[in-house]
């Protein structure tokens, strides 16, 4: 599965480094941090991300208090201690390489785009029956 290499298109924003079996694939997990359609890639060859800094244990504890919906807040892991092979650290940032746009969009991923405003309902049809005309007794 390859490795791919994201910025953004228009500031060069690292976005991240993914592993997707292609680019639609790739394109979805972009999708969690913002739309895939302002992104290009690079592919990736062998290297990783690595820990300078003292061993991590694998997996990360857990306190008592961690609750699994603030796994994100909550991580443990020391990312100040990580940093990407020699090897993936010049062809990220040193190499010339030919960046190529994701290519998908939201509309793509979802078939929908989030930025067009819901359609309004269509109208009513009118009602067949205009009203009954009730007769009235006159009062004596």
């Amino acid at each position: 599965m390859p490795a791919y290499l994201v910025r953004t298109i228009k500031e060069h924003d690292l976005v991240g480094v993914f592993f997707a079996s292609n680019t639609l694939e790739l394109a979805y997990l972009i999708d969690e941090v913002l739309d895939p359609e302002h992104c290009e890639y690079r592919l990736l060859g062998p290297g990783g991300v690595i820990w300078d800094g003292p061993a991590v244990k694998i997996p990360l504890p857990r306190s008592k208090d961690d609750d699994d919906d603030d796994e994100e807040e909550s991580s443990d892991v020391p990312w100040k201690d990580a940093r990407f092979t020699e090897l993936w650290y010049y062809e990220g940032f040193y190499k010339k390489a030919r960046w190529r746009k994701v290519g998908h969009s939201l509309v793509d991923l979802y078939g929908i785009d989030p930025e067009t405003p819901e359609p309004d309902p269509p109208p009513r049809p009118p009602s067949n029956s205009a009203g009954r005309v009730l007769p009235f007794r006159r009062r004596k």
